[in-house]
């Protein structure tokens, strides 16, 4: 009885030392790689980072190998992929668009002498000189918003 347990336990142990963290990549053919070393624009898809005490005795933590894009097909992860990367670069350009379009208008409140607003009627009502810096104030936050606080050192 007692050789066995050294055995037991050496095969229990066998297989915690055989993890390593696992990296896939596709690569511009279309094929689909495998490797513990990091290479770039890799998903790490199974770690073997240990949970925390703490966490192993509560609600278990989700690995990646656990998330729906890791249980679809592969064809269908990388076009997940690709249409998040279309998605976030569509946002990127439609933010520089609001960025230039709000400092477009802020530069020309900075211009005006005398800024003005249409009437229902189609006149141009001057604002007094108060509300002309309210709309200025105005047009800078929302520049500021637009583009992110680094255009306040402009």
């Amino acid at each position: 009885m007692r050789p066995l347990v050294p055995l037991a336990l050496a095969l229990l142990l066998t297989p915690l030392a055989a993890q390593a963290d696992v990296y896939r990549w596709v690569d511009s053919n279309g094929q689909e790689h495998y490797s513990d070393q990091p290479v770039e624009g890799a998903e790490l898809i199974r770690t073997t980072a240990p949970r925390p005490p703490s966490a192993s005795r509560s609600a278990p933590v989700p690995t990646p190998a656990a998330s729906p894009a890791a249980s679809a097909p592969a064809g269908s992860v990388v076009a997940s992929r690709d249409t998040e990367r279309a998605v976030a670069k569509d946002l990127a350009a439609q933010r520089a668009k609001d960025c230039i379009e709000a400092k477009e208008r802020y530069d020309k409140s900075l211009r005006a002498r005398r800024i003005f607003r249409t009437l229902e009627n189609g006149e141009r009502e001057y604002l007094s000189d108060a509300d002309a810096d309210k709309v200025r104030v105005d047009n800078r936050t929302a520049m500021d918003t637009a583009c992110g606080k680094a255009t306040a050192s402009r």
